[in-house]
């Protein structure tokens, strides 16, 4: 009975399994997935992920805050594409001559490119380089009390970070009411006491105004020779040895007290990168160098271009003179 049960249910199950309904192709294959129509025509998500791969940082940026748009116009410029291929306008002028130069023009670009990305940077040259620009990697960890008056900041840079760093010094500045010569001489003081041996952590405490580093005691983290800070204060810091104390640094809003903790230099590979870019940059600018001097052009018939550059006279075809009149 037991057995025969199991065979009905079997027989049952079979045309059950043939009926199951069809697997829906977006679900193996995301890609396949119908995302938009335009024109009558189906838009996947693989088409949408080759068109973005093809876009630029800003026509990203596009699509992120438009995707419609961008969407449309993308299709209608491959319509157009598709339309002039098969009316063969390549093969007609003035397109096949412009196609031509687009042509040379991304095989020069693609040739340069090769050439820096494949030129091989080995370990020793970049610890050669690090090496022998060891002054561009140094770095400071310090401690700071932080004076402030009131004045003007200044950007540091044209960058969005450096203007809005330059916005949140000026309203910080206008809180602040002791004139720069008052913090000029509160500084003077605090250092005056500071070589006489007064615990930095307990005068951060209670002189320092900048809110972060008195936080931790003073601590303003590492300044490296490629920071973002003025040259003057990154001056003043490496000038440092460990444990000094720097005279007051005038910053455009308040003084820097800075008391060295370490200096060294970033690890090579921190560096790596930059390194390398930089000894391709070298190479990309001597290969072109080298390249230039052996594509210099020698101007055997300078009359020859003479009349290239002379002004056309109608009636003469380009290149031709006309003919002297007759007496």
């Amino acid at each position: 009975m037991l057995l025969k049960r199991f065979l009905l249910t079997a027989s049952i199950s079979i045309p059950l399994w043939a009926q199951a309904p069809p697997v829906d192709p977006a679900a193996a294959d995301p890609g396949k997935k119908i995302v938009a129509t335009i024109a009558g025509r189906d838009v996947t998500a693989a088409d949408v992920q080759k068109m973005l791969a093809s876009f630029d940082a800003q026509t990203t940026q596009a699509f992120q805050q438009n995707p419609q748009y961008i969407l449309s116009q993308y299709w209608l410029f491959v319509h157009l594409a598709e339309e002039a291929d098969q009316a063969k306008l390549l093969e007609k002028s003035p397109y096949k001559e412009q196609f031509e130069g687009l042509r040379m023009q991304i095989l020069r670009n693609a040739r340069l490119n090769e050439e820096n990305n494949t030129f091989p940077v080995t370990s020793e040259m970049i610890q050669a380089a690090y090496d022998k620009n060891s002054a561009q990697y140094v770095q400071a960890r310090i401690k700071v009390i932080y004076i402030a008056y009131s004045g003007q900041a200044a950007p540091t840079g044209t960058d969005v970070n450096a203007l809005q760093n330059a916005a949140k010094g000026a309203l910080a500045a206008a809180q602040i009411k002791r004139t720069e010569a008052e913090a000029s001489a509160l500084a003077k003081d605090i250092v005056k006491q500071l070589r006489a041996g007064a615990d930095f952590g307990k005068l951060v405490e209670k002189y320092s105004e900048d809110a972060a580093s008195k936080a931790n005691g003073g601590d303003f983290g590492l300044i490296k020779a490629v920071s973002e800070y003025p040259a003057e204060l990154k001056a003043a810091v490496f000038a440092l040895k460990p444990g000094e104390i720097s005279e007051p640094i005038r910053q455009p809003t308040a003084y820097y007290i800075v008391r060295l903790e370490e200096k060294g230099f970033q690890p090579v590979e921190e560096v790596r990168a930059p390194i390398v870019q930089a000894l391709r940059n070298e190479h990309m600018n001597q290969w072109m160098k080298d390249l230039g001097t052996a594509y210099q052009a020698v101007i055997k018939d300078s009359d020859f271009f003479k009349q290239l550059n002379a002004p056309s006279i109608p009636g003469v075809p380009p290149g031709l003179t006309a003919a002297p009149p007759k007496q």
